[in-house]
């Protein structure tokens, strides 16, 4: 009934930003993200009160279409104002664009909000759980576990953040059977760290790093690629064509977590595999169920460095590209910018919130990439030493542009709780 009423009273005020709505639907249709997010903005200029849409246009932040702290107040107005329902959509959202983007510390604030006494789903109890061990509050995080364990004992035996899992089996907060699933996991994460560093320090700063863009496509570039001392690939690499153009060696091979895109080989062939994601350990609900498979297939492994994607997601105020992230860190333990003589594939340039050129591909998404591809354009050219892009690139315009990770994240979606 609420509902109802506020829709008579919106017509009753003469349907503010209708016009405005309408464009953002039909440019959004037609594939056209960042026209349809400017709609919508406009369309809260006309109803600025309209908390349904102010958190519509927040969400724009998850995909580089609007800047987190354009986001953030609309978002405490909605969590304020709106009737409870959307404000606590609201404010999940909040805590995760927080926790993603600025850590759990600057997070800790919106925590009462999350774990009051009329909070009853596990999932979200759990969720808050996982952030406040995370900030170093572990007593809440186990009161939590508790509250859980009496209310949904199925649940609290499931849930999948390692280091919660870690820790509270290590306190004896908590009988967990998947306690010794996750020291192993723990374990094995652990005989790896620092491995990345080490095989860039031994390769001397002889790199290739070889993303998946068509810009590598007809170039006869294999050979060269391959006489580097330490080369780099990222997600579905063996994709795109054959070894006169791609090479054949990957000893660093960056891929995401989960397999629905990037499937896992019988037997891998990189030498190290760095998984992407941000805080794998602490932020993902399914941690334990993603990690377990490279444990089991004895695949070795690193995480990429949470600070790592602080930094990133502070210069890209959006996702950072799996391409990016593995530039952004190679460049960072060489301690010199990279020759561009040294990187291949990327097609930046080329990519738009709606259209993306990745394994020799032209891929058209039905909602905007988590990407924003202008900015990654901009620190790309921050990572490469200019004396050497400027020669190469007035004999190969497209030959050093970067290309798109393999993210599939729904535009009208929430966040993962």
């Amino acid at each position: 009934m609420r509902k109802i009423g506020q829709t008579v009273r919106w017509w009753m005020e003469g349907a503010p930003g209708r016009r405005e709505r309408k464009k953002y639907l039909r440019l959004y249709e037609q594939g056209e993200f960042e026209e349809a997010a400017l709609a919508l903005r406009d369309a809260l200029t006309a109803a600025p009160n309209d908390p349904e849409l102010m958190l519509r246009v927040a969400n724009l932040s998850r995909f580089g279409l609007l800047p987190l702290e354009d986001a953030l107040p609309l978002l405490r107005t909605v969590i304020s104002k709106a009737p409870p329902a959307l404000s606590r959509r609201a404010l999940i959202q909040l805590f995760n664009l927080l926790w993603e983007r600025k850590g759990a510390e600057t997070a800790m604030a919106w925590f009462p909000h999350l774990v009051r006494e009329s909070e009853k789903s596990p999932r979200l109890l759990l969720r808050a759980a996982a952030f406040a061990n995370e900030a170093g509050q572990t007593r809440e995080a186990f009161d939590l576990l508790a509250r859980v364990g009496r209310s949904d004992p199925s649940a609290l035996a499931s849930m999948g953040y390692l280091d919660l899992i870690l820790a509270a089996a290590d306190a004896g907060a908590a009988e967990l059977p998947q306690a010794p699933r996750a020291r192993a996991i723990a374990a094995h994460l652990s005989h790896f760290k620092g491995r990345f560093a080490q095989m860039i320090a031994g390769a001397s700063g002889d790199v290739a790093v070889v993303a998946n863009g068509p810009s590598i496509l007809g170039l006869g570039l294999g050979s060269t690629i391959d006489s580097h001392q330490l080369v780099i690939r990222f997600n579905n690499h063996a994709a795109l064509s054959g070894p006169a153009d791609l090479g054949r060696r990957t000893d660093i091979w960056f891929r995401p977590t989960e397999f629905t895109h990037v499937p896992l080989p019988a037997t891998p062939a990189a030498n190290l595999a760095v998984l992407t994601g941000c805080n794998i350990r602490n932020r993902y609900s399914n941690g334990l169920q993603v990690l377990e498979p490279y444990l089991q297939n004895s695949m070795a492994i690193e995480l990429v460095p949470t600070a790592l994607y602080a930094r990133l997601f502070a210069a890209l105020d959006a996702s950072p590209s799996a391409g990016l992230i593995g530039l952004a860190w190679t460049q960072e333990e060489i301690g010199r910018k990279l020759s561009p003589r040294q990187v291949f594939g990327y097609s930046l340039g080329q990519n738009t919130s709606a259209v993306s050129h990745y394994y020799g591909r032209r891929h058209v998404g039905s909602w905007p990439s988590r990407h924003n591809w202008q900015a990654e354009q901009v620190y790309f050219g921050t990572l490469l030493r200019n004396d050497d892009e400027v020669s190469n690139r007035a004999t190969n315009p497209e030959h050093f542009q970067p290309t798109r990770s393999d993210d599939r994240s729904n535009f009208e979606g929430e966040n993962r709780t």
